[in-house]
This record gives structure tokens, C-alpha cells and sequence, in this order.
């Protein structure tokens, strides 16, 4: 699986992702990658206007063409500023949970075929 990050990580247009919180620290660290959230580490939390405005200045100085949610947290947040950037949004699964099908592997290979879409990966 690591092998298969690094290799599919390496060449990538944007370094920059956006998600829903802040889940995936480790993995932007392990593969260069830099996550920016909309509310922080608690997924329940709502963001201030302020927290709001620095994540879509983000998006739009990065290029970034999606913003990341989660299958077990509201997506309204993330859809709204999807909307006023011009972003998509896309589940990337935090694994908080056992996967809605497959396994463990199988929920990290579509994240990472997320990811390489997202980053506009070679």
C-alpha cells in the first residue's frame, strides 16, 4: 500500500488537498502532501466565517479542483464551498469505520485513486 502511495503521489500538478476536517495529517506528511480543512480536527464543528474565508482563499491560490468529505459527516459545508469555488467534492474515507464494501486495502485504493484525480496526478 505505501509503495503504492509514494509511486502514485510522486508527479502531481497540486500538493495541496482540501477536506471536510483535518483526518488525514499523517498521510499528507508520509507523501509530501499538504491537507488544508474546513473545520479543524472535530468533524462536527462548524467552521467561523473567518476559518471559512481562509479555506477558500486556499482553493483558489492552489487551483484546487475538489473538496474532500466524509461518508459519515454532512457534506453541506464542504458542498457550499465546492459551490462558490467552483470545486467538485469527492468522499475520502478517515477509515473511522469499517468501509460500507470491501476491506481496509480496498477503501485505501480508492482514496488514493481520489487523491490522484484531485492533485491531477501523472
Amino acid at each position: 500500500m505505501d509503495a503504492d502511495f509514494s509511486a502514485g503521489l510522486a508527479q502531481c500538478e497540486r500538493t495541496t488537498f482540501v477536506t471536510a476536517h483535518a483526518a488525514f495529517g499523517y498521510l499528507a506528511d508520509r507523501y509530501g502532501l499538504t491537507q488544508a480543512s474546513v473545520s479543524g480536527i472535530d468533524p462536527e464543528s462548524e467552521p467561523s466565517p473567518a476559518e471559512l474565508a481562509a479555506v477558500k482563499q486556499i482553493v483558489q491560490e492552489t487551483g484546487t479542483t475538489t473538496i474532500f468529505t466524509e461518508e459519515l459527516v454532512s457534506p453541506k459545508t464542504a458542498e457550499a464551498l465546492a459551490a462558490e469555488t467552483g470545486a467538485t467534492t469527492a468522499v475520502l474515507n478517515p477509515l473511522e469505520s469499517a468501509p460500507e464494501s470491501g476491506d481496509y486495502a480496498e477503501a485505501m485504493s480508492v482514496n488514493l485513486q481520489a487523491l490522484r484525480t484531485a492533485l491531477a496526478c501523472e
